[in-house]
C-alpha cells in the first residue's frame, strides 16, 4: 500500500511554495503597487456654481468688458483611494468625441459639423493638465453662452449658418481649436456631448454631458441657469 506524504514533506512543500510566492511578490511588487495605486478619474457637473457660472467676457489685452457670458464647466477629479493613496494623474486630457441633438420626434442624431477635438482647461487653456493630485480636481471648459445681443460684435462667437435672431442664444463649445466652419457653435435645442477623460497613467472614463439650451437669454445668473441653460453629467 502506497503511503501518502508525511508531515515533514508537507512542511517542506509549504516552505517551498511560500518562498516562490515571496519571490514573485518581490519581482512584481512595483507593478502590483502601481496597479493598486493608479489614479481613478471622475467628473462632477453642477448646474450652478462653482461649475456653471456668470463670467464677464473681457479683452485679453486691456481687460475691458466685452459681454456678459455664462460658462459651463466640468470638474475633473482624481478620486482619493479608500484604502491606499492613489498616485497623481499625469497629463490629463478631456476629449469631446461626439455631439448629438434631439429631433422633434424624440430621437437623436449626430451634429455632423461638430469636430471631435479636445476641450480646453479653464483659466489656463491647453490640451493637457500636467498633474492632478489624489483627492483634488480641476475645471475644464465645456462651452459658454454669450449675450446674443452682442454676439455678432465679438470675434469667433457667431455662426452665420445658424441664422439666429439677435435674441436667441447659441452654445460655443470650448474646443482646443476653433474650426473655420464654426461647427462648434450650435443653436437652441437639447444636446448630448460625449467626453472621455483620460491620463497618461489612468484608464479612460466616458461620460455624456446633457445640455438643454432654451434659446432664451436672461440678464440674471440664477434665472439663466434655471430657465435659459441646463446641464447634467451621465456615466456611460
Amino acid at each position: 500500500m502506497e503511503e501518502g506524504p508525511n508531515s515533514s514533506q508537507i512542511a517542506e512543500w509549504l516552505v517551498a511554495g511560500g518562498t516562490i510566492a515571496l519571490a514573485l511578490v518581490a519581482a512584481f511588487q512595483d507593478t502590483i503597487r502601481a496597479r493598486l495605486t493608479r489614479p481613478k478619474l471622475g467628473i462632477r457637473m453642477i448646474n450652478g456654481q462653482p461649475d456653471c457660472q456668470w463670467v464677464p467676457m473681457t479683452r485679453a489685452d486691456t481687460g475691458a468688458f466685452v459681454a456678459d457670458c455664462v460658462y459651463l464647466r466640468v470638474w475633473v477629479e482624481n478620486r482619493a483611494g479608500r484604502f491606499l493613496s492613489r498616485s497623481p494623474a499625469k497629463n490629463v486630457e478631456v476629449y469631446a468625441s461626439r455631439l448629438r441633438r434631439q429631433q422633434a420626434n424624440g430621437t437623436w442624431s449626430d451634429v455632423a459639423t461638430f469636430p471631435p477635438l479636445n476641450l480646453r482647461w479653464s483659466h489656463i487653456g491647453g490640451m493637457y493638465f500636467p498633474s492632478i493630485a489624489p483627492g483634488m480636481g480641476k475645471h475644464c471648459d465645456i462651452g459658454h453662452v454669450i449675450d446674443p445681443a452682442v454676439r455678432g460684435q465679438v470675434a469667433g462667437e457667431d455662426n452665420p449658418a445658424l441664422q439666429l435672431r439677435n435674441n436667441e442664444t447659441s452654445i460655443v463649445f470650448d474646443l482646443i481649436v476653433a474650426p473655420n466652419h464654426r461647427g462648434h457653435i450650435v443653436g437652441p435645442g437639447r444636446y448630448e456631448l460625449d467626453i472621455t477623460v483620460v491620463a497618461e497613467n489612468a484608464s479612460p472614463e466616458t461620460w455624456s454631458i446633457e445640455i438643454n439650451n432654451s434659446g432664451q437669454w436672461y440678464a440674471d445668473e440664477a434665472r439663466m441657469l434655471r430657465d435659459g441653460i441646463g446641464v447634467n453629467a451621465i456615466r456611460r
